[in-house]
């Protein structure tokens, strides 16, 4: 009976998210401009059309975009979100626009609407420049590289069965195993591939006269507004004819490279340049501002669960209590930790109008408190059962009891497990990159895409977590120390 009490539990849980999802509204024109910006949703790793800029987004698109908002008079507020989740913004109402370089199909028709073309792709294909391959034909039993999720990867999946197809989540990733022979070709749009092999050096190339198909780029507009549809499209068409989206374009197609240079060199293009710098350090603090919110909620939490699980209390509020507790135990170790940032940003708390940083506490916190609550409860077990009786029989209620004799020895019993929490909680936040959160992992993930120098930016990322963790293994010596030395005395 209580198994299926539990399964009831979860699956009107399962539905209560969604039907919070489903009722997200969105904002209406008139609305738009009210507030007086325009939110925009894209993913900032497709150079030159989005990209990453120091703690700027600039690129093509971008743009276009702040044109669209000139014309309705409101500023713009870019939010910068994995590819795959760009059209999950758009329905769920966390954005008024997406733009990001999509172009027309009739699965994401279904949930969103397109607005007119704004730019013409060519699907172009990038190989070595020793390569044996002359043609699209002799694609055929290669290593293809595409972007997951790109129409380029749709056409390959289709016409090269044959092939072994790789899936990144970024061009410039696919374009840096061709280099290294991981791959034999890699199937990408014209521009981003002229940048691409700029950015290389030259020690790849375009194969000439090949053009596997042409696409168009569209903006993407949430089903329901059709009037802000009308305006993006009208704005588009004036655009096209007074010749601004082509100056626009012209304007980031550069012949320019990265030079091929000596270490320091390295550290100067990764760190210095563009001050490249205050991308990882504002990656940085917003990694320890995520993991010191999500530790308390998760500490929090975790003493509340953990103190429900051993209750030994058999009225009715307990029971149900200790019902949920086991739901979401079951669920939050059950689950990755990624699906439950996706649900709960998505659905849980997509009309809330939080900020996504503090969304992505909340997700690591009660992802945290599952395992801090077993970590308690086992620290309150290891209490020898006479000290509770004692307390008791001294007068002390089962509270106080509680708090001021068996929580300080179970706290000094897992304290060290829980140093190793914090330090589990401080590279878990890497997937919060997911939601488009620059944290201390993805900002060296930006760079290292930007500058294809993958050495000082993974370098400079895994040295900054190995100080945390060397410096919160040391405080957690010296407070074991200090502990065993009260102890004494």
């Amino acid at each position: 009976m209580k198994k299926f009490l539990k399964c009831i539990a979860a699956v009107c849980f399962v539905c209560f998210c969604f039907f919070i999802g489903a009722f997200a509204k969105g904002d209406s024109l008139e609305n738009i401009k009210s507030r007086g910006y325009i939110k925009v949703s894209t993913n900032a790793e497709f150079e030159p059309f989005e990209y990453k800029d120091a703690d700027k987004i600039k690129g093509i698109d971008i743009d276009i975009i702040k044109k669209i908002a000139e014309y309705l008079g409101v500023d713009v507020q870019i939010n910068d979100v994995s590819f795959d989740a760009v059209t999950l913004e758009i329905k769920n109402k966390k954005c008024d626009l997406a733009i990001s370089a999509m172009s027309y199909s009739e699965e994401r028709a279904q949930n969103v609407s397109f607005s007119d073309s704004y730019y013409t792709s060519k699907q172009v294909i990038i190989v070595p420049n020793e390569s044996e391959i002359k043609s699209e034909k002799d694609l055929h039993g290669k290593s293809i590289g595409v972007a997951m999720g790109f129409t380029g990867d749709i056409y390959c999946t289709q016409h090269y069965s044959d092939s072994k197809i790789e899936r990144y989540s970024k061009s410039s990733d696919a374009v840096f195993d061709l280099l290294n022979s991981r791959l034999d070709a890699v199937v990408v749009d014209e521009v981003p591939a002229r940048s691409l092999v700029n950015l290389s050096n030259n020690l790849c190339k375009i194969l000439d006269g090949y053009c596997l198909f042409e696409e168009e780029y569209r903006i993407v507009v949430s089903k329901d507004e059709d009037e802000l549809l009308n305006v993006v499209n009208e704005t588009l068409h004036k655009m096209k004819e007074t010749g601004e989206v082509e100056k626009i374009i012209n304007s980031y197609v550069k012949n320019s490279q990265t030079p091929s240079v000596d270490f320091i060199g390295q550290i100067y293009n990764n760190l210095v340049y563009k001050n490249r710098y205050k991308m990882i350090f504002d990656g940085f603090l917003t990694t320890l501002e995520i993991t010191s919110v999500a530790l308390l909620i998760g500490i929090t939490l975790g003493l509340v669960v953990s103190l429900i699980k051993i209750s030994k209390s058999s009225s009715i509020l307990f029971k149900f209590l200790k019902a949920l507790a086991n739901i979401y135990l079951t669920i939050i170790r059950g689950t990755p930790l990624v699906v439950q940032l996706f649900a709960i940003y998505y659905l849980i708390l997509s009309a809330t109008g939080l900020n996504k940083i503090t969304i992505a506490m909340i997700a690591f916190g009660i992802n945290s408190g599952a395992y801090v609550a077993e970590i308690i409860r086992s620290g309150i077990l290891s209490v020898d059962a006479g000290q509770y009786e004692a307390g008791r029989s001294l007068g002390l209620n089962s509270f106080i009891t509680m708090r001021k004799i068996v929580l300080p020895q179970a706290f000094k019993n897992v304290l060290p497990t829980l140093v190793n929490e914090f330090i589990q909680l401080v590279k878990e936040t890497a997937v919060a990159g997911f939601i488009g959160i620059t944290d201390l992992s993805r900002a060296g993930d930006i760079i290292r895409s930007q500058t294809y120098e993958p050495f000082v930016p993974l370098a400079t990322v895994a040295v900054i977590y190995l100080a945390v963790v060397t410096l919160t293994t040391f405080l957690m010596s010296f407070m074991e120390r200090r502990l065993r030395a009260s102890d004494k005395r």
